[in-house]
């Protein structure tokens, strides 16, 4: 499959070299956009016209999808110019929440989604994530949020936040989306494995804090018994979490 651009305004050709029978998914290149499927039979050499979106529209599709907020990095995966990309920025009056993110003035920040933005690799969990299961009474300060132990922190050490460093075998045990309060998806660690590091930091952790999280997920429906004692299995401290659960179960 070759694919040929007159130019940014213009309608692309796209040529396709296929045989038999086959389903060919159309690309918008050079931001790798999916805009269709169309099945091919027996035949060689065709061209055609296909629909494709420019630059300010997939920013727009961006911005819209992502809830108000736009990143340097999203621009950079879609192949978008920056100098593009920073017209757009000014000529829609994005305020820069923070370093190559960038929000709609329209929008109500939001904090956890747009620290995500900015790191990627972080995980909400311990009292945040309790938070977010609704296993917290109130909103802890500061956040807190997990690494894996090769991370480079870098300048995330200088946002105010909770880090904790765990080993590569644990990073992504447990991770999952959650709705952050601003309505946004973010990756924390669900209630199985964010039990299991509060148990595991009990002496760390606030008594009437630990006591309000044990109780509610003993009493949730949506408790995960069998992953609560995989992950206890796999980080060693299976005597432990039998011991906070069996008066409560």
């Amino acid at each position: 499959m070759a694919s040929s651009w007159p130019g940014s305004s213009e309608t692309p050709y796209l040529r396709v070299m296929a045989k038999d029978t086959e389903k060919v998914e159309l690309f918008a290149l050079p931001s790798a956009v999916p805009i269709g499927t169309i099945t091919l039979t027996s035949c060689y050499n065709i061209s055609m016209k296909v629909p494709y979106m420019t630059y300010e529209e997939l920013l727009s599709d961006m911005l819209a999808r992502k809830g108000g907020v736009l990143t340097a990095r999203d621009a950079s995966d879609a192949n978008i110019p920056k100098k593009v990309f920073y017209r757009f920025i000014q000529e829609n009056e994005l305020e820069k929440a923070s370093h190559g993110v960038y929000v709609s003035p329209d929008e109500i920040p939001d904090e956890l989604y747009l620290l995500q933005q900015r790191y990627p690799k972080i995980i909400f969990s311990h009292q945040t994530a309790l938070w977010l299961h609704d296993l917290a009474e109130r909103e802890p300060l500061p956040i807190s949020l997990t690494v894996d132990s090769n991370y480079n922190a870098g300048s995330l050490s200088d946002q105010g936040v909770k880090i904790y460093y765990v080993k590569p075998d644990w990073y992504d045990m447990g991770a999952c989306e959650v709705k952050s309060p601003g309505g946004h998806l973010v990756r924390a660690y669900d209630k199985e494995r964010t039990l299991c590091d509060m148990i595991r930091r009990k002496k760390a952790t606030d008594p009437a804090a630990y006591r309000y999280a044990l109780r509610h997920y003993a009493a949730s429906p949506e408790k995960n018994l069998l992953n609560l004692s995989e992950y206890a299995q796999r980080m060693g401290i299976e005597r432990q979490v039998a011991q906070a659960m069996e008066v409560l179960l």
